[in-house]
């Protein structure tokens, strides 16, 4: 065994035990299958390392979570006073890793943007009584705003179905069924369905969206910042601010208790990011490469 520094930091969190958690290996001295073993026991989606002005990140499972990595890692990293404000490139590894690298920027107040690229969003014929179906809302919910914003899918990062939905109501109440929503995804090759509103809880932010994943836990996750991402191009797309906002405040995570805030450029290629806050700061300890143990706090 050998014990290692690990960092849980939240991405986008609002508060404590909030936005998306992602590991941290602060002295990137740990293998990719240590990686591994520390996001499964960590449960989170994979862990990040900084290698110079390198920000490497090991997807674990699968999600393409790089934008909530990005900001994690940068902001954790810098509250920790590992790493100084500048201009980064992130580099994944994992079986299905997007290509990069990609532009991530820090600044002095520990605020973290990456710049990714979005492919323009394309209307799929999808069934909106599937959809409402998919995420338990009525179909209603859907149609009046879709008939000025309809469905769309945008395939970056694995895809993400786009579904507007009129009120916050409905947002909230919304119950998905993970076997129905895996079953749409699967039709449209997409990997994650945002459902969005306009109407928010809070007073500063524009967009409320939640995020329906079939390989999350219960199907939904906090935060995505590739779903955003997908999200504000789509909106840059059917000009819904009639280019009056440069950049938008998408709250989310409220109802899984992990309140979360991305902040996304409007345009078709957006800058995408936030803040993050390090809920744990302490040490595992970890097998060997070669050893099939269990790791311990």
């Amino acid at each position: 065994m050998q014990r290692q520094a690990v960092l849980l930091v939240d991405a986008f969190a609002d508060e404590p035990t909030g936005g998306r958690s992602v590991a941290i290996d602060p002295s990137g001295s740990m293998s990719g299958s240590q990686h591994a073993r520390v996001a499964s026991e960590l449960g989170t989606s994979g862990v990040v390392s900084v290698d110079g002005e390198t920000i490497e990140y090991t997807d674990c499972d699968g999600s393409q979570a790089v934008v909530s990595a990005a900001t994690a890692g940068a902001a954790g990293l810098y509250n920790r006073g590992a790493l100084d404000p500048s201009a980064y490139e992130l580099a994944v590894a994992g079986e299905s890793s997007p290509a990069g690298p990609f532009g991530v920027e820090l600044d002095k107040h520990g605020t973290v943007t990456v710049d990714i690229p979005t492919a323009t969003p394309e209307l799929p014929a999808v069934d909106a009584d599937w959809i409402a179906d998919a995420i338990g809302v009525d179909v209603a919910a859907l149609e009046d705003v879709g008939a000025d914003l309809p469905v769309a899918r945008v395939d970056s990062f694995g895809g993400t179905l786009l579904v507007a939905v009129n009120f916050l109501e409905h947002v909230s109440g919304a119950v998905p069924d993970t076997g129905t929503v895996a079953h749409l995804l699967d039709d449209v090759d997409a990997s994650r369905l945002v459902a969005f509103t306009f109407d928010t809880l809070a007073a500063e932010t524009d967009v409320h969206a939640r995020v329906f994943d079939p390989e999350a836990r219960g199907c939904e996750r906090a935060a995505s910042g590739v779903g955003v991402a997908a999200c504000t191009a789509h909106l840059a797309d059917h000009a819904v601010f009639d280019g009056e906002r440069e950049e938008i405040a998408v709250e989310s995570g409220m109802f899984l208790d992990r309140p979360a805030t991305v902040r996304a450029t409007v345009e078709a290629q957006p800058s995408v990011g936030g803040t993050a806050l390090t809920t744990l700061d302490g040490e595992l300890a970890v097998p060997e490469d070669e050893d099939d143990g269990i790791i311990e706090v």
